[in-house]
């Protein structure tokens, strides 16, 4: 079990092959085979995956999948409090309670890979006392113990799952959805400096607007509009640093129909202003 990372970490006697500490915040890399379930304790952090970062505060509960790969990032004064939950062991009593599609889903990565749940969240206060009272549990150890982190445990899966902060994912299914996503990107990544639109797309390509939506949403967590502007964007930045090109026409160039348009975007995503970005980063070469 992964302990490295864990400070006063609680080895368990449980069925439920559960650890509980704090864990130590720095900025490596880590893969683990277990389900982390994180508390934030105190101050803000920010969880890292491959594909996207999740800010969080001070109470804040966090779902990570087995072996995804993550990093915790821009932390102040931050503690986390984790429950690490491991379903590898063939022979742990767990898996005769957890049906086994939902082992095969987690522990195979066809799963949603991070959930997190706020104050927001009407089942909230249950979740965390929820992970209060399995962490007591586990490091107290009284009589039958076993039996509370049991039934918590199958608590915190029971809020993730019914509310769909998780879910297990159809491999066929999946695949589909990233074949159909490569089809889209693929285009968009040709022609984003065209007028394009999602109607557009949606007639090239013969899937619906909002099927396209649909993906860029759930299997990249974020919109069709802010995928093509980003590409426009990172264009226009690499056309100001490395050409003389007048700012209007690299505007033109990168798929935005008017200086204003550009220049609201171009400060937006870069924190500063088109003219002010091509000095700055011509200085620093």
């Amino acid at each position: 079990m992964s302990l490295d990372f864990l400070r006063s970490a609680s080895t368990s006697s449980s069925t439920f092959r559960v650890v509980c500490g704090e864990m130590l915040l720095d900025e490596r890399w880590n893969v683990h085979s277990e389900v982390l379930f994180g508390l934030v304790r105190v101050g803000t952090l920010t969880v890292e995956t491959t594909t996207n970062a999740y800010n969080l505060r001070q109470g804040d509960i966090y779902f990570i999948a087995p072996n995804q790969k993550y990093r915790i990032t821009n932390v102040f004064s931050a503690a986390v409090d984790v429950i690490l939950l491991n379903l590898s062991n063939p022979t742990s009593v767990t898996q005769e309670y957890i049906p086994q599609s939902i082992i095969r889903g987690l522990n195979s990565g066809n799963c949603t890979h991070f959930a997190k749940v706020t104050a927001e969240n009407s089942f909230y206060l249950e979740m965390l006392d929820a992970f209060k009272r399995i962490s007591k549990a586990e490091n107290e150890k009284t009589g039958y113990f076993q039996l509370l982190v049991h039934g918590k445990m199958y608590e915190m899966f029971y809020y993730l799952f019914s509310n769909g902060l998780v879910q297990i994912f159809d491999i066929e299914t999946q695949g589909k959805k990233y074949r159909a996503l490569r089809k889209i990107t693929e285009y968009i990544n040709e022609n984003f400096c065209e007028n394009i639109s999602l109607d557009s797309i949606a007639q090239t390509t013969g899937l619906s607007r909002y099927y396209i939506s649909h993906l860029f949403k759930e299997l990249m967590n974020t919109t069709f509009v802010n995928y093509v502007n980003e590409l426009r964007l990172t264009r226009a930045a690499m056309l100001l640093t490395t050409t003389d090109t007048p700012i209007i026409e690299i505007a033109g160039l990168s798929g935005f129909n008017n200086i204003s348009n550009f220049n609201r975007a171009f400060k937006m995503y870069h924190n500063t202003t088109p003219s002010k970005y091509r000095k700055t980063e011509r200085l620093s070469l």
